[in-house]
């Protein structure tokens, strides 16, 4: 959205109406999230506050809760590591060896950054027009090419169900199971050398990987 191109706009357009396909919360979180019917100006006014401000404080409250639990219960280790006798495990201090190590990998993934901002600055595009119609073929970025392929593969009606909103509730649970994997893997399957969820992520790997290619294929 912030770059306000032809891309970025029917994009936002495009993202909002599915969040409105949402039952019951959907309408009112799509004119939070445009500042009205309509994206326009406001839209971009809140896009903007979104990504300099509420963005950064989510990010910001998650990485403490992530480093108290590291803290608290300490660095999760694979099961062939945990077997191993007390005097060949290695044991790293959060502070100062762990922190030195990942200062210096965000310090190079800045630097990686702005060498490809100085000498490989992407064009902003052609800008939006707010009154001409979605460019033929049109797709989203890479990242969420896998949702609108699959999107596309689903048919109109399911039973009595939308197509459309079986597909967005459906990647709602997937994502929101994968962030409690955590709290509830373990619990299920604590004795098990090969974790199922291993398993389920590896072929959702695949599964992203095809949909993607095939998305900019077709």
């Amino acid at each position: 959205m912030l770059p306000w191109n032809e891309l970025a706009y029917f994009a936002t357009k495009v993202g909002t109406d599915i969040v409105g396909a949402v039952p019951l919360v959907g309408q009112p979180l799509k004119i939070l999230l445009r500042g009205g019917e309509d994206v326009t100006g406001a839209t971009l006014t809140r896009f903007y506050a979104i990504h300099i401000g509420i963005l950064p404080a989510i990010m910001t409250m998650l990485l403490v809760a992530h480093l108290v639990f590291v803290q608290r219960q300490g660095m999760h280790a694979p099961a062939h590591v945990e077997k191993l006798p007390p005097d060949k495990k290695k044991n790293i201090s959060f502070f100062p060896s762990f922190l030195l190590r990942d200062t210096l990998l965000w310090l190079i993934v800045l630097n990686l950054l702005l060498y490809l901002a100085v000498f490989f600055p992407w064009e902003l595009g052609e800008k939006a027009d707010m009154f001409a119609p979605a460019p033929e073929g049109i797709k989203p970025e890479w990242y969420f090419m896998f949702m609108f392929q699959t999107l596309k593969l689903i048919p109109a009606h399911v039973w009595f169900v939308e197509g459309e909103i079986l597909g967005i509730v459906g990647f709602g649970l997937m994502g929101l199971g994968w962030m409690l994997v955590p709290f509830w893997e373990k619990k299920l399957h604590p004795d098990r050398t090969v974790s199922i969820m291993t398993v389920i992520g590896v072929i959702g790997i695949l599964f992203i990987l095809i949909m993607t290619i095939w998305g900019y294929v077709q």
